[in-house]
């Protein structure tokens, strides 16, 4: 382009000098010669500036599409202020933050503060090792791989299962600053009760340890993000189940816990289409306080129904089984995925599994359970083994809940380290950002893979599989499958309402 340019230009120059060389005689001639020499000169110049133009239009053009992809493959660094979208129809609002809202509060000297309120006291207390094992994870994670070569840290508080107290810690973690976000906190009553503040404060509110449906609403709520099966999701594969096995009009007696949690079951027995054929004649709905559900349980015996859903947790779900161990009724029994931990919940009521046999209770598993021993000799599990022994001084799976600690642990960490590998490092916006646009493995769970993309698949675990409690000849106990790995992933949308 350049020497067609340069060409051109010298045409026309010598066209000139040749005029001025000649004498009188031949100067009509050397005139018609001369004109032809600057037309055609003038035309090879207009052709090389349009070709010029073309070629700088397309090398423009060029350099905006690539411009375009680096954006998308996340070269650029998200903003700290205005709107931004940090995935499909999520948008973080943070010109409504705090004044004083700082995007690094919590990671920015040597430590990335992980803030928990959790139950270490009160009927669901069994929970409190998971932040134990959580931290026990961080601890290994901070030896052999620190993020950015800063530590991660759980700061865990208690709150008795009591969202009053959970709005406490939550409000006094923000004080401190040293929480950069918060994670798996304890229980549905006390996310919902967390999430305002959360969400004002512009702190993230990562997998809340609740199955409630709620949380998969980035759109309105893009601060939050669950962990667990949405219970709904979880009450629609057992009544397909019951309708499989027992038929359609099968009768339910249903123990429901008295809060947000426990309802959210009965409200989808009641009002789901997969659950429509079947027939809730009896519920007891009980105190998340309460020392005990003898008298509910007896009036469930009593109901003589094909089924019993039982739509709670924590110590509550041992006393399921010792109840109807010890009466005639041999329903087939449901149980919430939240008491799938053997150790913490069925151990202490082994021989009560065995006396029910096929009536022992039926759960939603999504992950391999430590201390199955289904799973001797997987290296998943033998890594929580592991982490717990090193950093548990001698902790086992047999000792609790630490062991889903360390699985929540792992979650934590991915998406972090996510965050921090990102153009602009580890802030509150590429932690969303890196949350809701996940997409990783776990060996720990049976099915699939965990991704999230915003409005789009806005739930976290979408897997699960219906496994038994059956006790061995020796009391061991394991969870038996009755039916394949169910994997919903991203067929869960958003919340809608």
């Amino acid at each position: 382009m350049r020497s067609r340019t340069q060409r051109s230009v010298a045409a026309i120059m010598a066209a000139g000098l040749i005029f001025a060389a000649c004498g009188s005689d031949d100067v009509a001639d050397v005139a018609d010669d001369a004109t032809e020499a600057v037309e055609e000169a003038a035309e090879e110049g207009e052709e090389a500036a349009e070709e010029a133009m073309e070629e700088g239009e397309e090398a423009a053009e060029e350099a905006m599409e690539e411009g375009e992809e680096a954006m998308e493959e996340g070269g650029a660094a998200l903003a700290t202020e205005g709107s931004v979208e940090v995935a499909a129809g999520t948008v973080l609002n943070l010109d409504e933050c705090p004044d004083d809202w700082n995007p690094t509060q919590g990671a920015e000297g040597d430590e990335i503060g992980i803030g928990m309120s959790l139950p270490q006291s009160g009927s669901l207390a069994s929970f409190g090792a998971i932040g134990d094992g959580m931290q026990m994870y961080f601890d290994y994670v901070n030896e052999n791989d620190p993020i950015d070569g800063k530590n991660l840290t759980a700061i865990l508080v208690d709150d008795g299962y009591e969202a009053g107290r959970t709005v406490a810690n939550v409000g006094e973690m923000i004080d401190s600053g040293d929480v950069f976000a918060f994670s798996h906190i304890i229980g549905t009553p006390n996310n919902v009760a967390a999430r305002p503040l959360t969400d004002e404060a512009c702190v993230p509110q990562m997998f809340n340890s609740s199955g409630f449906p709620l949380w998969g609403d980035p759109a309105n709520f893009p601060w939050t993000v669950g962990n667990i099966l949405n219970y709904a999701t979880e009450t629609e594969i057992w009544c397909a189940d019951i309708v499989a096995n027992l038929g359609e009009g099968s009768t339910i007696a249903a123990l429901i816990m008295n809060n947000d949690f426990g309802t959210t079951y009965l409200n989808t027995l009641k009002n789901s289409d997969a659950c429509a054929s079947l027939e809730i004649i009896e519920e007891q709905l009980h105190d998340p306080a309460a020392p005990d559900i003898t008298n509910e349980m007896t009036t469930l015996v009593g109901s003589g129904a094909d089924v019993l859903v039982s739509g709670t947790t924590g110590a509550f779900c041992p006393q399921v089984v010792a109840s109807l161990s010890a009466s005639e009724w041999r329903p087939t029994v449901y149980n919430s995925y939240t008491c799938n931990n053997l150790s913490a919940f069925y151990a202490p009521v082994a021989e009560q599994i065995a006396t029910l046999g096929d009536s022992a209770p039926i759960l939603a598993n999504s992950n391999k359970v430590c201390g199955d021993p289904t799973w001797d000799g997987d290296e998943s599990i033998q890594l929580i083994e592991e982490v717990l022994n090193d950093f548990g001084d001698g902790t086992t799976c047999a000792d609790g809940s630490f062991s889903t600690g360390v699985l929540y642990g792992q979650f934590v960490e991915v998406i972090v380290r996510n965050a921090a590998a990102m153009e602009g490092g580890l802030n509150r916006v590429n932690l969303m950002a890196a949350l809701w646009n996940a997409d990783t493995t776990n060996g720990n769970l049976l099915g699939g893979t965990l991704k999230l993309d915003g409005v789009n698949d806005a739930y976290w675990t979408e897997a699960a599989q219906l496994q038994r409690i059956t006790a061995g000849d020796d009391g061991s106990l394991t969870f038996v499958g009755t039916g394949e790995v169910v994997d919903f992933e991203g067929a869960g949308g958003s919340y809608e309402g």
